[in-house]
Order: C-alpha cells, then sequence, then structure tokens
C-alpha cells in the first residue's frame, strides 16, 4: 500500500508503479521511529525519567521511538503537521518555511523547559530538517519582523541551506548552541539529517551544537542579497554569546540512507551518485542528466532556484518540469521527491516526468517563467501527491533508462 496518490499512475501504471515502491522503500530506510528507537536502547544515562526535545519535520516519529524504550516524562514535541507523539510531551506546531508567531512559541516552550530541568534529570534533543524555522525566537536587539523577513529574502534569493544556517545562528537565541545555553549543559543529540555529508551539528542550525561564530560572514551573505543591517542588529551579530562544551551528536540517517533504501528496491542496475546534489538547479541538472549511467541513477541534495512570478512550484517539480523539456521524445523517466513530502509552495512532493510529458503538456516555457511548475505538472497527471512523510532528508532525484531487463 503506497502514500501516494495514485492519480500519478495514469500516464504509465506499471512503471510508475515500481518507482512509488522505490521511494516507498527509500523512506522505510530512514524511518525515524525505528532509528530513534534503536539508538536509545540501553543508551548511558537515560535509565531514569528523560526530558525529551524534539524539533523538525520528524520530531514526532523520534519522540515516539524514545518513548517506545526510555522514560519520557517531560519535554517539548516541535513539527509541521500534526501526527501523533509522546503523550509526556507539549506538542506545537511550528510555522514553515518562514518563522512565525507558532514558531516563537515554540521556542519559548522549549527554551523555559531546559532552563527548568535540574541537572540530575537527563535531556536528549532529537532534531531533524526543518527545525530551524519551525522554532525560532531572536536574540536580544533583533526584531522578530527581521529575523522572518530575512529568512523569507534568503529563500527567494536562492540561499543555499548551509548560508542561510550560518544567518539564524547569528541572529537566534535558539541556534547556534542556544537550547545548551538555556540549560546550562552539553544535551546529547540524536540527528535526522536533511543536510548529507555535512556536520550534523548544522541540521535545524544546530540548537544543541555550539559553533564558531563568524559574524563577518553571515553579513556578507544578507549584503549578496541586498538586506540592510540595522545598527542595533549588527552589535547583536558581533557579541559573542556565552557557550556550553559541545554535547555528543549521533547522526541516525541522512539522505545517502535513503537513496541506498532506493536503489535496493530497484530489481536491475541501480547507482547511487556520490556527489552531493547542490547549486541552482538547472545547472545541477544538466550534470546529473549527462552523469546518469545505465540502468536507474539515483541522486541525493538540495538545489537552489531565484524564484520568479507568483507561480506555484518548488525546486523539484520545477527541476521535472526542466528535465520533462530534456527528456522530450526519449524513452527516459526522471523524479524528483522532496522526502518531507512538501516541495515548497507546489501543493506536492515533486513530480514523474518522462519523455511524453511535453507532449500532454504543451510548451513549458510560461510556466517557468513564472515559477508556476506544479500547475504545469498537475494538467499532465505527473504530480506526486501525499501527506507529510514524517521524516526530512533533503531531496532524491532518479533518472532511469529503461531497458529490457533494467527493472
Amino acid at each position: 500500500m503506497t502514500r501516494f496518490d495514485p492519480s500519478v499512475l495514469a500516464p504509465d501504471p506499471e512503471d510508475r508503479g515500481q518507482i512509488l515502491g522505490w521511494l516507498e522503500s527509500g523512506l522505510a530506510a530512514v524511518n525515524p521511529e525505528r532509528l530513534t528507537a534503536a539508538a536509545l536502547t540501553d543508551a548511558p544515562g537515560l535509565e531514569s525519567a528523560t526530558v525529551v526535545i524534539a524539533i523538525g519535520k520528524a520530531a514526532p516519529a523520534m519522540a515516539r521511538g524514545a518513548a517506545s524504550v526510555i522514560e519520557v516524562t517531560d519535554g517539548v514535541c516541535v513539527s509541521d503537521h500534526i501526527e501523533p507523539t509522546c503523550d509526556a510531551l507539549v506538542y506545537i506546531v511550528g510555522d514553515h518555511p518562514v518563522p512565525g508567531a507558532a514558531s516563537l512559541r515554540a521556542a519559548d516552550a522549549v527554551l523555559e523547559t531546559v532552563s527548568r530541568t535540574p541537572p540530575s534529570i537527563p535531556i536528549v534533543a532529537l532534531i531533524s530538517g526543518g527545525g530551524s524555522s519551525l522554532c525560532e525566537k531572536p536574540r536580544q536587539g533583533v526584531p522578530f519582523e527581521f529575523l522572518a523577513d530575512v529568512t523569507r529574502r534568503l529563500i527567494a534569493a536562492g540561499a543555499d541551506i548551509e548560508d542561510i544556517n550560518l544567518v539564524r545562528a547569528h541572529l537566534s537565541a535558539i541556534k547556534g548552541g542556544g537550547v545548551s545555553r538555556a540549560a546550562g549543559r552539553p544535551i546529547a543529540t540524536y540527528v535526522i539529517s536533511d543536510v548529507a555529508g555535512a556536520d550534523p551539528g548544522v541540521v535545524a542550525s544546530g540548537p544543541t551544537v555550539p559553533r564558531v561564530p563568524d559574524p563577518q560572514s553571515a553579513m556578507s551573505i544578507m549584503h549578496r542579497a541586498s538586506i540592510e543591517i540595522p545598527a542595533a542588529v549588527e552589535r547583536t551579530m558581533s557579541f559573542e554569546q556565552l557557550s556550553t562544551d559541545p554535547p555528543r551528536v549521533e547522526l541516525l540517517a541522512d539522505g545517502a540512507d535513503a537513496a541506498r533504501g532506493v536503489a535496493d528496491a530497484v530489481t536491475g542496475s541501480a547507482t547511487v551518485r556520490k556527489d552531493w546534489l547542490e547549486g541552482e538547479v538547472a545547472t545541477c541538472l544538466d550534470g546529473f542528466l549527462e552523469e546518469a549511467g545505465p540502468g536507474v541513477t539515483i541522486g541525493v541534495g538540495e538545489t537552489v532556484h531565484e524564484v520568479t512570478g507568483g507561480g506555484r512550484g518548488g525546486r523539484n517539480t520545477h527541476a521535472a518540469l526542466l528535465a520533462a523539456e530534456r527528456l522530450a521524445g526519449t524513452d527516459l523517466v526522471f523524479v524528483a521527491f522532496a522526502t518531507d513530502g512538501v516541495d515548497g509552495v507546489s501543493g506536492s512532493a515533486g513530480a514523474i516526468v518522462d519523455g511524453t510529458t511535453i507532449g500532454r503538456g504543451g510548451d513549458p516555457g510560461p510556466a517557468l517563467d513564472v515559477f508556476d511548475s506544479a500547475s504545469y505538472l498537475s494538467s499532465c497527471s505527473d504530480l506526486l501527491l501525499c501527506p507529510p512523510t514524517g521524516t526530512n532528508v533533503s531531496d532524491i532525484w532518479i533518472l532511469w533508462r529503461r531497458e529490457p531487463g533494467s527493472t
């Protein structure tokens, strides 16, 4: 049984059915509940009552996994959707992708909880992608509206996630170890990462992981996006906060694990691309298509695109429509999938396109010009529609060179 809306099967039920099975296998490989339970079973220092702070798109499932093997008596769970979790936790749905009032409430709840927890009671942090926006509080001297506007403008300008997180760490009371500072101690941290290949401490901008301040680089990123920095904010960014000792951080899974899960489900030839998908979406796509070998090629990463126009799209639907142009008339299939089930403002998780997409949908130029790829792909029955998946390990791209015996 698949979580995906069956409408995407219409153009090619048999082959697309296989693809949905591959994606399900990829998600199963990074199941947060199972991975968290395994990591916390017999973990040292957690033999008694424990406070859990879970932040991110995988937070509910990670919290369930924790509660299945340790005694969770207090804490906070912050995510972007409603999902069953541990009853002992306060559940808050934050704002995403730009922090808002709910994100501020979440941050206040997290900071209050850890600050009142006695040193004798262990605290565990369960961190996953998306947490940067979902749980946020500015540093003193930084207006919340400014912080939210900076996030919005950096996303629209196509800044990559590591640059955005660096800026957040200098504006936020939560990021860059802010939760550990409030607790007054290191906090053991378990991570489901959406930034494959990077230090897991940068996920969700590292709420429990202190980082070396670099205000000049953070301000340079803002200047490149034409963001004017008020003098009071610049002073705050330049003032180094007190830090705690670094915590123990354990990476439970990232996009590479999901990609291997996809590959394991393919009957024929399947190759996982070693390099992280990054940079401008069209350039990255061209390199991915050029380097793809026979059979099924799988890539994982997160591209960027400067949004022009007010259409309905995301980086994956945009990549898929660009791919449809390039694959027109061929027997190739391209898949772009956001593993959290949420691709920008597309209202979808991505798309499956093939050599017939442009023939079915017509000229894609107008849709690409105004970032309206999802509307175009919806008319072709090419959109991947599903509820939030409860995890987040960046994006998966697949190119399938269909040949006899390849599946």
